[in-house]
């Protein structure tokens, strides 16, 4: 399947102090945020989770940015971004996802004369920083932290199975998303009665539902992450080989678990022990009572545990 180009649109996913544009090595057009911190406050660069956006992430972004300097950016496929044509699984291929963060490292770091620039990446953003580190020559950042990485175990990791039977209908449900809606109240009205919504803060629910939907010129709203995209991201992440090249990563890792004593685990909190011993150096918390969207079911436990592990470095 192929896509058209999306014309870089007004809509921002992420209501911010400054939106600059970053271009990525194929064309992809990239809004990168910057919420300004104290004055020679530590920078840190956050990445968002599939078919979410930099704006879903708002309340907690503010949060961190009454003591650091934060910037944040819309992956393609999502918030504000736009892409080249071309067959889904190229253009949305875990290594073009490496590439645009490359380019809004750069970016950031370029604005930063020399500062050391720290990482948080959810999910996607966490999988995305993993993939490039083990292309990179050197560190990108001072230290990362990774909560929830779906780094796709190879056949002979303990959880494979599991991962398996997880993923698939994730692909499948994924691609069968409701596209439009009236309003973002209306999607927040359906998403906190079900599933994993329930269990998200009220102010970041409301966010989320805010930053993914793009108005329409003739009224309503789409979901700025069409659902053949979000699928065939979740795909690309299915089939890729990251696992094994993981003892190649030289970024300093903290990785953040979900709860794995629940019935309705993550298969992400089931591999992340056996994840975190193939990265060198790599150390691991995990968090009690939550899952695996826990920046919105635990915003203060998550900023505390940022600023504890970036603050004063």
């Amino acid at each position: 399947m192929r896509r058209d180009i999306i014309e870089p649109p007004r809509f921002l996913s992420l209501e911010a102090a400054e939106a600059i544009a970053v271009t990525a090595p194929d064309g992809a057009q990239l809004p990168l945020y910057s919420l300004a911190g104290p004055v020679d406050a530590p920078s840190v660069l956050v990445a968002h989770a599939n078919g979410f956006a930099a704006g879903s992430y708002a309340p907690w972004l503010r949060m961190l940015a009454a003591t650091m300097r934060v910037f944040a950016y819309d992956a393609r496929g999502h918030g504000g971004a736009s892409w080249p044509a071309g067959p889904l699984d190229a253009v949305f291929h875990v290594d073009r996802f490496a590439d645009e963060l490359a380019a809004v490292a750069a970016t950031v770091a370029s604005r930063l004369d020399g500062a050391p620039l720290f990482f948080v990446g959810h999910s996607l953003g966490a999988a995305t920083l993993l993939r490039l580190a083990t292309r990179a020559v050197r560190p990108l950042f001072a230290r990362a932290l990774l909560f929830e990485p779906p780094v796709f175990p190879s056949a002979g990791a303990a959880h494979h199975a599991e991962a398996a039977a997880k993923q698939l209908p994730l692909i499948e449900r994924s691609a069968q998303r409701r596209a439009h809606w009236k309003s973002p109240d209306a999607l927040y009205r359906l998403l906190k009665t079900r599933g994993m919504f329930q269990r998200f803060r009220s102010d970041m629910l409301a966010a989320h539902c805010r930053a993914t939907l793009r108005p329409l010129p003739g009224g309503g709203y789409t979901l700025a992450c069409p659902p053949d995209v979000e699928s065939s991201i979740f795909r690309s992440h299915r089939m890729a080989d990251t696992w094994g090249r993981l003892p190649a990563v030289r970024e300093r890792i903290h990785l953040v678990s979900s709860d794995t004593s629940t019935p309705e685990r993550s298969w992400v909190s089931a591999v992340l022990p056996e994840m975190a011993a193939r990265i060198p150096g790599a150390t691991l918390d995990t968090l009690p009572g939550t899952g695996h969207m826990l920046i919105f079911e635990a915003p203060d436990v998550c900023r505390d545990l940022v600023l504890a592990r970036f603050r004063g470095l």
